[in-house]
């Protein structure tokens, strides 16, 4: 009986905590696929601008963690070439936008940026 009782505990704490991991993982940022997911729904971009724009945000996602994951620099400099980089990626992706599609996207980075400070 208590054998019976331990282990439904642990089973019940296994699958109280998967859900959980799995949420948490997909918290961080959004990965090149789902970003132009968003930005297709956000700026109604052509077929032409999608093919474009994903090599793009490919790029920017995988040097983007490695910048996360280097733990040899310090994390100010991180934080700088962090914002160098979006400012690059920023204006390649301009670059493939129409000038209106180009206002919206400011103004979406401009919201994320609040709310990256809210944090």
């Amino acid at each position: 009986m208590k054998k019976h009782l331990i282990a439904a505990l642990v089973l019940g704490a296994l699958v109280a905590v998967s859900p959980t991991s799995q949420a948490q993982e997909k918290k961080g940022r959004p990965d090149a696929a789902e970003q132009l997911k968003q930005m297709a729904e956000q700026l109604a971009l052509t077929p032409e601008q999608k093919t474009k724009l994903e090599p793009i945000l490919k790029e920017q996602g995988e040097k983007l963690r490695a910048l996360f994951t280097d733990q040899n620099t310090p994390q100010e400099d991180r934080r700088k070439k962090m914002v160098e980089l979006r400012t690059e990626f920023a204006g390649k992706i301009k670059a493939v936008l129409t000038k209106e599609q180009g206002e919206k996207f400011d103004k979406v980075m401009a919201e994320q940026a609040a709310k990256r400070k809210q944090k």
